[in-house]
């Protein structure tokens, strides 16, 4: 059998792929939160605490009602290309890229 080679899948398909991926990790937080006690102290002091130092205050940040937000938005932006031709944000297309490729 002769092996197929497909094109590579589009930008649009691999932000709203990425939207997804994010989506889907920020709910399994906000569940866990639900249930998990160690949260009562919220988002931005539990994963501080958990990580610490500079990186923990980083990942403080991105709460998972923010992380919904950017996948709203990674959502709107891949649709808007495929269906109108729209270019992406320059932001959109970084998030997508660090998402996307592996990491070494």
């Amino acid at each position: 059998m002769t092996p197929v080679e497909l094109p590579p899948p589009s930008t649009a398909l691999l932000m709203h792929e990425s939207a997804a991926r994010i989506r889907a990790a920020a709910e399994k937080a906000r569940a866990a939160m639900a249930t998990n006690e160690y949260w009562s102290v919220g988002w931005q002091r539990g994963v501080a605490n958990a990580i610490g130092g500079d990186e923990g205050d980083l990942a403080a940040l991105f709460t998972p009602e923010l992380a919904l937000h950017l996948a709203d938005w990674l959502d709107e932006q891949a649709a808007a290309n495929a269906r109108r031709g729209e270019l992406f944000p320059a932001l959109a297309v970084a998030i997508t890229a660090e998402l996307t490729n592996p990491t070494p």
